[in-house]
């Protein structure tokens, strides 16, 4: 006897929803005590500092179970910027709590010179599985 295929997502008619996670992070993120903004992406001034961004960097299927997504792995880059180092290192260790309690983990890290003005940057890239059950 031959095993019957199930039908994608795509074959029943059903849409095939990305997890977006960054309002509930942008929340959180708003707050943290001593961060003057966040941006959903790039900083739009540097008028208020620190401040934090964050962008999404993967949001793709991690496992498959009966042709369907199973676990969605995420990650995100939280970028904090400040022109002083204090402040960056206060911040930066704020949002890795934060990111901590919302279910993230810390897979990278890495900190920028400052630029022209001064603005110093630290990124730190976060992942988390989540599960279609």
């Amino acid at each position: 006897m031959r095993a019957r295929l199930s039908k994608t997502r795509e074959q029943r008619g059903d849409s095939v929803a990305l997890i977006d996670d960054k309002p509930r992070i942008l929340d959180a993120l708003c707050m943290i005590s001593g961060v003057k903004a966040v941006f959903p992406d790039w900083p739009e001034t540097w008028q208020e500092l620190p401040c934090v961004a964050v962008t999404e960097s993967a949001n793709q299927s991690a496992e498959y179970r009966d042709d369907e997504e199973y676990i969605t792995e995420l990650e995100y880059y939280v970028r904090v910027f400040a022109r002083i180092s204090e402040d960056r290192a206060a911040v930066s260790s704020a949002v890795d709590d934060t990111m901590r309690t919302l279910g993230y983990k810390r897979t990278f890290a890495w900190e920028e010179p400052g630029n022209e003005g001064g603005v110093r940057q630290k990124a730190i890239r976060y992942r988390k599985y989540f599960s279609a059950i």
